[in-house]
């Protein structure tokens, strides 16, 4: 049962579209199976192969019952937000909505979008959020997820639903197509500690709006991979929209997890952590995560601005949209997936200076054919007291 890219589809959005569900005792039987190879000529691929690549490779649209207003703007303002997982769905969607910075938002780049996880409650929350917000949505899948989720998760008390995970993009403006699209795949996720059949995809739309036609992207690079492995997914995200003509004016927002550290292997996480230590310690490491284009992640970068788009008067300069913060469950966990628990120690001690807290830019805006007003950064965005995700929004408004 292979994850392999393949073509995709760029879907004319009119009417309602679904992905088609998996049935329950084929995911029963995938969830029992240990080892990938497993899969390989057996009588589950057999059956159900082409249905498991219709499904991670899915595209949902819908509309809500009361669309918001749609007043003539001279700007496009744009949102991107991580929502890890859109755990906190209710809190979310009244932050949206009742934020004063995001209250003239015009369209919702999201990632890490949860359809039927327990871990989220079960809920569609992309739907559920454009409902909401009076916004039209395009739910574009990755994966089919065979677990609850990670260990930072949580242990739900149910099993998924349906366990679909991706990326959304929500309009108050008509969106005319869109297309889920593949990226390079970094490494096999169904052995892994949340195992699931798929691989990373990206997002994009073309919306109708009082200034144009725009075409925007929704992309979230591997954090478990290289940073020459994000560029060549960042790579495949430019290429797409080359390929489907609207990458001139155009706007890629989203998770590109530029945290200047090399995962695919403890090997050449050490090798790097070890680059830092020699070239000036934790000052000099704490500025690249705010500026990790200067250095560490430079080819992702790079890549960007061979086709075209421009990125820093898109984004606030030097200021994080995640952070390691020392005492937090959240933080020290992902240090504990590759590193021993003396790390978590060390850090603690050398980020007393800096209160325990290490900022890193994670998420990020480019453009091409699109002027950047105001970009700004929603710190810790919280609702009722409850912290509503690890990843800060991000805000730009566009003139063309």
């Amino acid at each position: 049962m292979s994850d392999a890219p393949a073509p995709s589809e760029c879907h004319v959005l009119g009417t309602p579209k679904a992905i088609p569900l998996p049935p329950l005792e084929f995911v029963q039987k995938l969830r029992s199976t240990r080892k990938r190879k497993h899969l390989s000529g057996s009588e589950l691929e057999e059956k159900h192969g082409g249905l498991i690549r219709k499904i991670t490779f899915g595209l949902s649209h819908g509309k809500p019952a009361r669309l918001a207003d749609r007043p003539e703007r001279k700007f496009l303002r744009v949102v991107s937000w991580n929502i890890e997982r859109g755990k906190q769905l209710e809190g979310i969607a009244a932050y949206l909505k009742n934020t004063p910075a995001l209250q003239d938002m015009d369209v919702l780049l999201l990632n890490e979008v949860d359809v039927g996880m327990a871990r989220s409650g079960n809920r569609d929350v992309a739907r559920e959020i454009a409902e909401t917000l009076g916004f039209e949505w395009v739910f574009g899948n990755s994966y089919l997820c065979l677990s609850p989720g990670n260990p930072r998760d949580g242990e739900p008390d149910e099993e998924n639903r349906i366990g679909f995970h991706g990326n959304a993009i929500l309009s108050r403006y008509p969106l005319l197509r869109a297309e889920n699209f593949s990226v390079a795949i970094t490494k096999d996720k169904f052995q892994s500690s949340e195992k699931r059949l798929g691989h990373k995809k990206a997002l994009w739309a073309e919306v109708e709006t009082p200034l144009g036609k725009v075409a925007l992207a929704a992309a979230h690079l591997d954090s478990g991979g290289s940073t020459r492995q994000r560029a060549a997914q960042m790579k495949d995200v430019l290429a797409k929209l080359e390929e489907r003509g609207v990458a001139e004016r155009s706007l890629i927002g989203g998770d590109f997890n530029t945290m200047t550290y090399d995962l695919k292997s403890i090997p050449r996480l050490l090798w790097n952590i070890f680059s830092k230590l020699l070239r000036g310690g934790f000052p000099h490491a704490i500025h690249h995560y705010v500026h990790p284009y200067k250095l560490y992640e430079k080819p992702i970068f790079d890549e960007l601005v061979r086709h075209g788009f421009s990125y820093e008067p898109f984004n606030v300069p030097g200021v994080g949209t995640s952070r390691y913060e020392v005492g937090t469950f959240d933080s020290e966990s992902k240090v504990r997936d590759y590193l021993p628990e003396i790390a978590v120690k060390i850090l603690a001690w050398k980020l007393k200076p800096w209160n325990g807290v290490a900022p890193i830019k994670i998420d990020w805006f480019a453009g091409r054919g699109v002027k950047p007003l105001a970009p700004a950064t929603l710190e810790k965005p919280r609702w009722n007291g409850k912290l509503l995700s690890d990843h800060d929004p991000i805000v730009v408004d566009v003139v063309w």
